[in-house]
């Protein structure tokens, strides 16, 4: 029954590394996954490709710090203090450096590629393998403490080139 179980769940993801973008470990969701997020506008699961992962991840280098200050302004939050180095892309890069990946994918009802990235802090492996426990096998999201601070999710909408905000929809 054990074997069975394991089986189901490495046909469900794939383990990847993509040493340009980060030095740990990704993983690759495919749709038969069901996507744990309610989301209105949910229409079908989508496994994304590696090309996609890399559009994503090169996407958030790219838009981190346009993003961050935007979910601060609508929060109507003080922007400023933001760091103005995350401007520049190799410093985001070098801020997730450590950090492992989820990937998942949905197709919306408008047929936009909307790909979800959940990026898990291990730089400190022993704290992040007992408090991701199982992240290549589920679709990890914590709340508070711990979580708060070592992990970060985005929706990147690959049909429109932009971040999706949740407060949009």
């Amino acid at each position: 029954m054990v074997i069975l179980l394991l089986a189901i769940f490495i046909q469900n993801s794939t383990i990847i590394k993509l040493e340009d973008y980060y030095c740990g470990e990704g993983v690759i969701f495919d749709k038969s996954v069901k996507y744990p997020f309610v989301e209105s506008d949910y229409k079908v699961g989508y496994t994304p490709t590696i090309n996609d992962i890399k559009k994503t991840e090169t996407y958030l280098f790219n838009n981190y710090y346009e993003y961050e200050t935007n979910v601060l302004d609508s929060f109507n939050l003080d922007k400023s203090k933001f760091k103005k180095k995350f401007k520049n892309p190799l410093n985001v890069k070098k801020k997730f450096l450590k950090y492992n990946r989820q990937y998942t994918g949905f197709i919306d009802k408008s047929n936009d590629t909307i790909i979800y990235i959940g990026l898990l802090n291990f730089e400190n492996k022993k704290l992040a393998n007992k408090n991701f426990e199982g992240w290549k096998e589920n679709i990890f999201f914590g709340f508070d403490g711990f979580y708060q601070k070592n992990q970060k999710a985005y929706l990147y909408n690959m049909s429109k080139n932009k971040f999706v905000y949740k407060l949009d929809r």
